[in-house]
C-alpha cells in the first residue's frame, strides 16, 4: 500500500490534470496511474480480496502496454521527423489500451459470465491498438525522415 500511495502520489505532483489535451503526455500519465493501481491491488490480492491476476493486468496491460504504445509513438514521430503531435490513430491507440486493461480487470474480479467475454474484449483491444500501430506507423518506419535529416 505504501508504494500505492507513493507512486499514486508522485503523479499527482506532475499535475496530470494539465496534460489532458496533449494525447502524448496523458497516455504516459494514465498508463503511470496503473502502476500505483497495481500496487493497491497487490495489497488486496496479499488479503485474500481479489486475484493477483487483477493486479498483474493492471500492472503490464494498464500500465506497461501503455508505456510502450506511448513511448513507441513519441519515438516514432520523432525519429521520422515528424511533429511530436498526436492524431485520432494515436488516440485510438491509446484508449483502446486502456479500455483492454480495464476489460482485463475485470474479467479478473467480475462475474463468472462476464469472465470469458471480458478476456475476449481485453485481447481485441490490446490487439487492435498495437495493429493499429503497425497500419500507421510502418510505412513512417520503412522510409526516409520526412524532414531529409538522418537519425
Amino acid at each position: 500500500l505504501a508504494a500505492s500511495a507513493l507512486s499514486l502520489a508522485n503523479l499527482l505532483a506532475w499535475q496530470p490534470q494539465r496534460t489532458w489535451r496533449v494525447p502524448l503526455l496523458w497516455i504516459l500519465h494514465l498508463s503511470y496511474a496503473w502502476i500505483g493501481i497495481g500496487f493497491a491491488l497487490l495489497a488486496l490480492a496479499s488479503l485474500g480480496a481479489l486475484p493477483a491476476s487483477a493486479a498483474f493486468h493492471a500492472l503490464t496491460v494498464g500500465s506497461m502496454a501503455g508505456l510502450i504504445i506511448g513511448m513507441m509513438t513519441r519515438t516514432t514521430l520523432g525519429h521520422t521527423g515528424r511533429p511530436l503531435k498526436a492524431g485520432r490513430a494515436e488516440a485510438w491507440m491509446y484508449w483502446l489500451i486502456q479500455l483492454g486493461a480495464l476489460a482485463r480487470l475485470l474479467a479478473a474480479v467480475g462475474s463468472a459470465e462476464l469472465h470469458l467475454p471480458l478476456l475476449l474484449a481485453a485481447g481485441l483491444c490490446w490487439s487492435l491498438a498495437f495493429a493499429l500501430f503497425v497500419l500507421v506507423y510502418a510505412p513512417w518506419l520503412w522510409r526516409p525522415r520526412v524532414d531529409g535529416r538522418e537519425g
